[in-house]
């Protein structure tokens, strides 16, 4: 396809392609990929405040007019209501993207105001949108659009992939280099909710049990407070543990391909039931051994064992965290999950699935 037969999407954001956020990367990797494959991504920037949404939908509506297709994401909300305003006023085919859930989201109270503005506007993307797509590993239950909006064609909901991790980003960057036995954790923490206290009691025991032979260093990367240091500290694993602040992608990707175990903590909350975190897919990119302290029924859970990423230890199990990490070191669990297990977690992966959505759309104005 030429230049000049290339289409365009315009996607209607809260982050603009240059910005440092782990969201905006993303897209930026989306409009790479896309160019490649014969689409222009342009971004239709919004403000989502109560002037900013007004004012990002009349600043593009001319580019709306021009797209061959709108594509709003989720969240925030205004986001998709700029995208169905967009689309109601110009004509020109939407599809609306949920990252996150907007209705089943674990940060809005049920019986709020918010959730019901919400239910509101989701009931109307599923009713006027051309296409709802939506991402495997988002806080949602498989049926869930099928049971809330049963008189929706089926066809007009596709589910795609996960998000995965970015491929180019790990084949491209050399691993870090350390001599003690070493667990990483990237990311934050959530106070009362994902916390690494089992962690730390459960390094204890394995320092207690290695005795002279515990070389070991956990690495956190992003969130650390006094609590967690007077935790690590009351377990005797201070000398043990090592915070960082949050770093560049490339400098995560290196610690993480270079680390013995990566850790992931997700608790036993129902609110992150049918939660896959972005830096899970960005742990099994590094592939190395993943320590996962969460509810063994969530749906992480069964990621991680289904396709031997690691070994999963309940939220109360601090001795299974010391047992984890040992078995791990002695070799005793293997590492060696499918290379095609692997590939369902990359972005080219999902990718692929989202530009069948967006042709499909695009294809379907051209006939008419």
């Amino acid at each position: 396809m030429s230049a000049d037969d290339s289409r365009t999407v315009l996607l209607v954001s809260n982050r603009r392609l240059d910005e440092n956020s782990g969201r905006a990367a993303k897209f930026q990797t989306r409009a790479e990929r896309l160019a490649e494959r014969g689409w222009n991504l342009r971004v239709g920037y919004v403000e989502p405040t109560p002037v900013g949404t007004p004012l990002g939908i009349v600043r593009n509506l001319r580019a709306a007019r021009r797209a061959d297709v709108i594509n709003s994401v989720s969240n925030p909300p205004q986001l998709q209501i700029a995208g169905g305003i967009l689309a109601r006023l110009t004509g020109t085919p939407w599809i609306a993207e949920f990252r996150d859930p907007l209705v089943e989201n674990p940060d809005v109270e049920p019986d709020s105001v918010a959730a019901r503005i919400r239910r509101r506007l989701e009931g109307y993307i599923l009713t006027h949108a051309d296409r709802v797509v939506w991402y495997d590993g988002i806080q949602i239950p498989d049926d869930y659009f099928e049971q809330t909006y049963p008189d929706v064609p089926s066809d007009r909901v596709r589910k795609l992939p996960p998000i995965g991790f970015d491929e180019q980003s790990f084949e491209s960057v050399d691993p870090a280099s350390h001599e003690e036995f070493t667990v990483t954790y990237a990311g934050s923490f959530y106070e009362g909710w994902i916390e690494p206290y089992t962690f730390l009691r459960g390094l204890s025991d394995y320092v207690e049990s290695r005795g002279e032979h515990a070389d070991v260093r956990a690495h956190f990367f992003g969130d650390w407070n006094e609590s967690y240091a007077e935790a690590a500290a009351n377990h005797g694993v201070t000398d043990y543990v090592e915070p960082h602040d949050f770093v560049p992608h490339e400098e995560i990707v290196a610690e993480l391909k270079g680390s013995d175990a990566l850790l992931y903590v997700g608790g036993d909350d129902p609110r992150n039931e049918h939660n896959l975190p972005s830096k899970l897919y960005d742990y099994i990119g590094a592939r190395r051994p993943i320590v996962a302290i969460v509810d063994p029924s969530f749906r992480v859970a069964d990621v991680i064992t289904e396709n031997g990423f690691g070994i999963v230890v309940d939220p109360d199990d601090h001795a299974g965290v010391a047992d984890a990490l040992e078995r791990i070191r002695s070799g005793e669990f293997e590492y060696a999950p499918d290379e095609a297990d692997v590939e369902r977690f990359t972005r080219s992966h999902s990718l692929d699935a989202y530009l069948e959505a967006l042709n499909a759309v695009a294809d379907a104005t051209d006939e008419e």
